[in-house]
């Protein structure tokens, strides 16, 4: 793997590069060596750095991450299919699956917690909205990306959805999108 990052203008924000470079070769050992253990797809998606003016093109690091993302994804499934079969890969999306359907057959407006009046949260309905669709996908397996759920934006609305929930909950989904991608 490969990765060479282009520099946002002088003014705008990007990614630390040192930040970026550090987890890059870090994910790169581990890519090298599947057994070392030590990054998972999850940490690829939590993965968070700081902005510094003229750093890395953030939309071309996300890309990257993401790529990599899908290939851990990937590796770690076909890893649990060695060690236990494939009915295990199947009976951990059937889990993972039926805790998003739990949530997905919650009311609109009530699938999370709310943030309260005074704070802020992401939008019930921009955030129903996507549940719909996922809640459509694994009903009758209409087509949904990992992209399409893990690149939605919100818009931040007082008495909105508690921001961890959500993020969560998305986490989950895009979990369930890989195991159906590698299975």
């Amino acid at each position: 793997m490969s990765f060479s990052f282009p520099r946002a203008a002088t003014k705008a924000n990007g990614y630390v590069p040192e930040q970026v470079d550090a987890f890059i070769a870090k994910a790169r050992e581990q890519y090298s060596n599947p057994e070392s253990g030590q990054l998972e797809a999850s940490d690829l998606r939590a993965i968070e750095f700081d902005f510094v003016a003229g750093g890395y093109s953030i939309g071309a690091v996300d890309s990257a991450i993401d790529r990599l993302e899908d290939s851990f994804a990937k590796r770690e499934t076909a890893r649990q299919r060695a060690k236990a079969g494939d009915a295990a890969v199947a009976d951990h999306l059937a889990r993972v699956v039926e805790i998003i359907r739990a949530r997905l057959n919650r009311p609109a407006r009530k699938k999370f917690s709310s943030a309260g009046f005074l704070l802020r949260g992401y939008s019930k309905k921009q955030v129903d909205s996507l549940c719909s669709q996922i809640a459509i996908h694994f009903e009758s397996q209409a087509a949904i990306s990992v992209d399409d759920v893990r690149r939605v934006i919100f818009k931040a609305k007082r008495g909105g959805y508690v921001e961890s929930q959500v993020d969560a909950f998305i986490d989950r989904v895009i979990e369930a999108l890989h195991l159906e991608r590698n299975s």
